[in-house]
C-alpha cells in the first residue's frame, strides 16, 4: 500500500471514530508510525487531509455506481443496482457512514465546495436510472436532490442505528450485523421506493 493510501485509510478510521476536531496530527502520526513531515508531504494540513478522505470515499462510491451501467438491465433492476452500489461502498468502508453523519450534523462545517462535483455526479447517475423507469405522473417532475437525500439518509441512519448500542431495531437479527443490516435496508428501500414512484 502506498504511503498516501495508508495515511488516508488510517485518517478515515480516526475521523470516523473521534471526528475532525477530535483528531490531532500528533495522534495520527503515532497511529501511522511515521513522522509528521511525511504526512505533510502528502497533505498540506489536517483540513486538506480531511477533505481528501471525503473526496476519496465519494470517488470510490461513484466508481461503484458507474459499474451498474455496464450490464444491460431492466429499469427496476438498474434502480436496485444503484441502491446496492451505495450499499457496497459502506460494506467496503463503514467509516463513510460516521463521517457523513458527522458532517450532516455539523451542517458541512468541515467541508467545502470541492465535494459538490462528486455529489452532482452521483445525482446525475440517479437521474439516468430514474429516466428509464415508468414513473407515476406525480413523480415525473420530482426534485432529484430530494430523492437522493431520501436514499442516502435512510441508508445511513438505519445502518448507524443498527450498529449502535441503542436498544432499538433489534428485530430480524440485524442488530450489530453489518452485512445483514445493509442487505435488509437495500432490499427495503429499493422495494418501497419502486412501489411508491413506479406505475405498475
Amino acid at each position: 500500500m502506498k504511503t498516501s493510501e495508508k495515511i488516508l485509510k488510517v485518517a478515515a478510521d480516526e475521523f470516523a471514530r473521534i471526528g475532525y476536531d477530535g483528531l490531532s496530527m500528533n495522534s495520527l502520526v503515532e497511529k501511522l508510525e511515521i513522522n509528521k513531515a511525511t504526512v505533510y508531504y502528502h497533505f498540506k494540513d489536517k483540513k486538506a487531509l480531511y477533505k481528501e478522505v471525503i473526496k476519496h470515499e465519494m470517488k470510490k462510491n461513484n466508481d461503484n455506481v458507474k459499474t451498474i451501467f455496464k450490464e444491460n438491465k431492466d429499469p427496476e433492476n438498474l434502480f436496485k443496482s444503484y441502491i446496492n452500489a451505495h450499499i457496497l461502498s459502506i460494506k467496503k468502508n463503514p467509516n463513510i457512514v460516521q463521517i457523513a453523519l458527522r458532517e450532516i450534523a455539523n451542517f458541512g462545517a468541515d467541508v467545502d465546495e470541492e465535494i459538490i462535483p462528486y455529489i452532482e455526479e452521483d445525482i446525475n447517475f440517479l437521474k439516468l436510472v430514474l429516466d428509464d423507469l415508468n414513473l407515476k405522473e406525480k413523480y415525473k417532475q420530482m426534485n432529484l436532490f430530494s430523492i437522493f437525500s431520501l436514499i442516502q439518509g435512510t441508508i445511513k441512519t438505519f445502518y448507524a442505528i443498527q450498529m449502535s448500542d441503542l436498544p432499538i431495531g433489534l428485530e430480524e437479527g440485524l442488530k450489530k450485523d453489518s452485512e445483514k443490516s445493509l442487505n435488509h435496508i437495500a432490499e427495503f428501500i429499493s422495494n418501497i421506493l419502486l412501489d411508491a414512484i413506479v406505475e405498475k
